[in-house]
């Protein structure tokens, strides 16, 4: 850990198995948020502001369905469709509204674009983080997907299809036989043409998915009621917010606990609905609520 006023030097954020709960503490206390914690500050999250770094205001979202699953089960390739169906519906709601207090758009379809969906079929049933960024910088050397300008604007959200575990940054390890303690993380990397990447990867969060990651479905921040499409589109709602938010763990977080605005509410699900569609979401840190409400609605 550096004492800086941000993080480590390889931060990254994720959904933790626990509700509202951190999955990385990365970083020390600065002098600010020493300072604002010493103040007496009617909101539940006083420290909760930015921290300075780099946001993405106006996102150009592309989904990658990455596993062979997606390619030739019709199943998958269902899912696959609503999934990118999810994630327009999901700039188009009023979820937006939340995030423009953070510089992200102006609310309900001015908050970013969708550009589109790939699939890439060949991929390891165990993935590292670094074998992500490798797949990620090859889409880009292909044309898959764009080199992103500065400032960045192009962000990925990755799904994985079953069986495809994953040890990401340390200490995250996803849908793996043992050891699992998150349902998804985002995080960034400089391609080689220098410029800044970022996205988020969410597993396939079926049940053995689960099953491996909480002892009780009770203490889960994801439940086996849930649809396996409702398990990913409320992880995905929770990393999309932190991924443009705080793009590299270095803008929008909590200085005393390290939570980004999806770790605060971690767990706790609601819905919108756009048009006829109605999708899972999980609640977002408002930190305008927080304040306006002295800390009696933060979520």
């Amino acid at each position: 850990m550096q004492a800086s006023n941000t993080r480590s030097t390889t931060p990254f954020g994720g959904v933790s198995a626990e509700p509202h709960k951190p999955a990385l503490k990365r970083f020390v206390q600065d002098a600010d948020d020493r300072a604002a914690a010493a103040k007496k500050v009617a909101a539940a999250h006083p420290n909760f502001r930015n921290h300075g770094g780099p946001i993405v205001s106006a996102p150009v979202v592309h989904a990658g369905f990455w596993g062979g699953a997606w390619a030739t089960d019709q199943a998958h390739i269902q899912r696959a469709a609503r999934l990118g169906q999810f994630l327009q519906d999901l700039l188009a709601s009023t979820y937006m509204n939340i995030l423009s207090q953070y510089g992200i758009g102006h609310g309900p379809g001015n908050a970013g674009s969708f550009a589109g969906s790939g699939t890439i079929a060949g991929v390891p049933n165990q993935l590292t983080d670094a074998n992500i960024q490798g797949l990620l910088q090859s889409a880009i050397d292909s044309g898959g997907l764009p080199e992103p300008a500065k400032p960045a604007r192009d962000v990925v959200m990755i799904y994985l299809a079953e069986g495809i575990d994953v040890e990401g940054p340390s200490p995250a390890r996803m849908c793996a036989p043992s050891g699992d303690n998150a349902f998804g993380y985002h995080h960034f990397f400089t391609t080689t043409a220098g410029n800044p990447f970022y996205y988020s990867v969410i597993p396939a969060l079926d049940d053995a998915c689960l099953r491996a990651s909480c002892p009780s479905d009770q203490g889960c921040s994801l439940h086996l009621a849930l649809t396996q499409e409702q398990r990913q589109t409320q992880v995905s709602s929770h990393e999309y917010s932190e991924m443009v938010t705080d793009a590299e763990g270095s803008a929008w977080f909590d200085g005393t606990s390290g939570a980004e605005n999806g770790d605060i509410c971690n767990g706790q699900s609601g819905t919108i609905t756009v048009g006829s569609r109605t999708w899972t979401v999980q609640l977002m840190y408002s930190k305008h609520d927080d304040l306006a409400t002295k800390g009696r609605t933060t979520c």
